[in-house]
């Protein structure tokens, strides 16, 4: 005659929702007797304490995991922001490089514009400040007489 309480159809992994845990408990405890049911309710304990350990180790790796995440999230903000200050630098050097270099081409313009030494050789076509000894127009070179 065949066993009644087969200890094999336990051997089965509970299903991974805590309440279908129970339902084999009460599976359990219909069909066996009551040593099939602490057999049962210890290995499921078991399974239960091992599952939440595992949660547990999870959640400490995971929140491991966050923390170094946010780590790193903050140094490349602060890389992200050291690029963009030295970017800004480069562009600021590069603009007050221009400025200087349009600066010195005005003013070798005016220097070419006005020949200071041969003043005597040339004339100027509009009217002449003396206070700044400058001509208000162009110079033009005069003719011999």
């Amino acid at each position: 005659m065949p066993d009644p309480f087969d200890p094999a159809e336990f051997d089965t992994p509970p299903p991974a929702d805590p309440g279908a845990d129970y339902r084999v408990l009460l599976d359990a405890m219909r069909q066996a007797g009551a040593d099939g049911i602490a057999q049962q309710s210890a290995a499921l304990v078991q399974k239960i304490e091992q599952d939440a350990r595992q949660r547990l180790e999870w959640g400490q790796r995971m929140g491991t995991a966050v923390d170094d995440l946010q780590r790193a999230a903050g140094q490349l903000q602060r890389v992200s922001a050291g690029i963009w200050w030295d970017r800004l630098k480069e562009w600021l050097s590069a603009a007050l490089i221009a400025l200087a270099l349009i600066f010195a081409a005005a003013l070798a313009y005016q220097w070419a514009k006005e020949p200071k030494i041969e003043r005597q050789l040339y004339g100027c076509t509009a009217r002449w400040d003396a206070k700044t000894q400058q001509c208000k127009g162009d110079w033009v070179p005069l003719q011999a007489q």
